[in-house]
């Protein structure tokens, strides 16, 4: 099994395809962290004044 994962892992594919992919994800959390923090700043504003 050990093996099977290396090869998935090592083929040229893989590294040209997986920086795209982890940078977009990277971008998505921090978008959906910074919205969920402006949610609860707007909610808590909102409530507030």
């Amino acid at each position: 099994m050990a093996d099977h994962w290396q090869q998935i892992h090592t083929s040229p594919a893989d590294h040209i395809g997986s920086p795209g992919l982890e940078d977009a994800a990277y971008v998505a959390s921090w978008a959906l962290s910074c919205a969920a923090f402006l949610g609860v700043v707007l909610l808590v504003w909102h409530f507030h004044v």
